[in-house]
């Protein structure tokens, strides 16, 4: 497009152009062409830098492809054994996981079951508790009552006892002094 205006310019002007206006028009025309030729040389040098950094680019990723090409190379086959491997764990880790659920349903039931007897049990022992209470309270007023009747019976034992032998010993002092007080009376206790 610019080449038509500056064309049209060209054609269109009258004759009467001075040549004031064409040497401006070549100096410009020149610094037009001086920097196309530094644009072409930028981007000579831009090439250049370009191809050089390829190069460069080229021979690193040749020294990787070296380096790491036998590594791919027995990773690719470590793969290749490891991948039935693998699947074996993996269908074992299913497996696994499976007897996992199974066991942890069981025990959770299993639980479920001993906490419903252990509560029963607590209960039953709570009602032994209560009954064995009951029972020894019976047992010790049986027996304090069997300790006082034994005390009373021991103490009418005893009152019935000494009253009568009391009464005995002092009919037994009293003919006991009687006889003595006879004998020392009769002939016969003097001597």
């Amino acid at each position: 497009m610019p080449v038509l205006i500056g064309a049209a310019v060209f054609l269109l002007q009258d004759a009467g152009m001075t040549r004031h206006d064409i040497h401006l028009a070549m100096i410009f025309l020149a610094i037009i062409a001086l920097a196309l030729v530094v644009q072409a040389i930028g981007v000579v040098i831009s090439s250049a830098f370009g191809a050089k950094l390829l190069h460069r680019v080229n021979a690193i990723a040749d020294i990787v492809e070296h380096k790491t090409g036998p590594i791919l190379d027995r990773t690719t086959a470590i793969l290749t054994d490891l991948a039935p491997r693998v699947k074996s764990v993996g269908d074992k880790a299913e497996s696994i996981s499976a007897n996992v659920e199974h066991i942890s349903t069981t025990v959770r039931d299993q639980v479920t079951q001993l906490s419903v007897t252990v509560a029963e049990l607590n209960e039953t022992v709570r009602g032994i508790n209560g009954r064995a209470r009951v029972q020894v309270v019976r047992a010790d007023n049986i027996v304090s009552d069997a300790l006082h009747a034994t005390e009373e019976i021991s103490q009418t034992v005893q009152n019935g006892i000494k009253g009568p032998v009391r009464q005995i010993a002092g009919v037994i002092a009293g003919l006991k002094a009687g006889i003595e007080t006879l004998v020392a009376r009769s002939p016969f206790g003097r001597g």
